[in-house]
């Protein structure tokens, strides 16, 4: 299986749109032997800039995902990385110009409105986090705090549905252009608190130099407001295609693969040690 980075420009001009030439996906790829695939280069531990390389665990699990699709398709197939932001890393399922797209998307009834997606392969809850220079706090303390969130991020809607079901005060919502943008205002007390999912938070955090956990500057909220569940977002009504991920997911869990890359960026060793616990993907019945 061939790797190679696609850039904005050069896939504007080789856009898919399996939807209107009246191929499945499936076909498609068979045909042309590539993959384009979505992927976001500025969240870790899922996928970043390191030393002039893209690395994380949603860059590598790509990898296996498409070599695992090999055999269900029979024939050798190319990745192609296109970048995407978190805008068009589902418009661009929508329009075809991707195939899939592996960008830390939390399945969600809105999107899923939008695009169909694979069984969970990432699980993570949302909390808060803050300065606990402050004080130790849980997310019933931000109630009308000033918190802040990444742009089209699902958590804007979420923690408010949160603290009005919990009959609490919302909070004011302040909205930066990325996670490191926001981490640094709450490190400079411009707000109280900021938040997306913790496995995004904690490693922006401390990849900018900001210590995190007991006894630390920063801390998250022991209390969750909302889980979130990654998956591999894919076109509407594309069965077969959404059949083909899923297979390769489960071969990729089964052959206990998963659990070893899991291990590397979630274990007790990483950044962002985050126990894998009773999640699991359900693997089809085999025969």
């Amino acid at each position: 299986m061939k790797i190679r980075l696609a850039f904005l420009l050069l896939c504007s001009l080789f856009c898919i749109c399996n939807s209107y030439s009246g191929e499945t996906t499936e076909e498609t790829v068979k045909k042309s032997g590539t993959v384009f695939v979505g992927m976001g280069f500025d969240v870790p531990p899922f996928s970043y800039h390191e030393k002039d390389q893209v690395v994380g665990f949603e860059i590598e699990l790509a990898r296996e995902v498409v070599k695992n699709m090999e055999k269900y398709l029979g024939r050798p197939l190319e990745l192609k990385i296109v970048p995407v932001t978190d805008e068009t890393r589902i418009s661009w399922i929508q329009s075809g110009q991707i195939n899939m797209s592996i960008c830390h998307i939390n399945n969600t009834r809105k999107r899923h409105a939008m695009i169909d997606f694979s069984v969970p392969y990432f699980w993570d809850g949302k909390g808060i986090l803050y300065d606990q220079r402050k004080g130790t706090k849980d997310i019933k303390d931000f109630a009308g705090k000033t918190i802040g969130f990444k742009r089209s991020s699902s958590s804007e809607g979420e923690i408010q549905a949160y603290f009005a079901k919990m009959g609490w005060q919302k909070p004011i919502l302040k909205q930066f252009d990325d996670h490191v943008a926001g981490i640094r205002a709450l490190a400079d007390g411009q707000i109280d608190g900021f938040t997306d999912d913790n496995s995004i938070i904690i490693t922006v955090a401390m990849l900018g130099g900001y210590k995190v956990g007991a006894g630390e500057m920063l801390g998250v909220t022991a209390t969750s407001y909302s889980a979130a569940y990654y998956g591999i977002g894919v076109q509407k009504n594309d069965s077969s295609w959404r059949d083909i991920i899923n297979y390769s997911l489960h071969d990729f869990w089964l052959s206990g693969g998963y659990q070893k890359l899991y291990e590397k960026w979630f274990g007790p060793k990483s950044n962002t040690p985050i126990p894998l616990g009773n999640n699991h993907m359900e693997p089809f019945v085999g025969g």
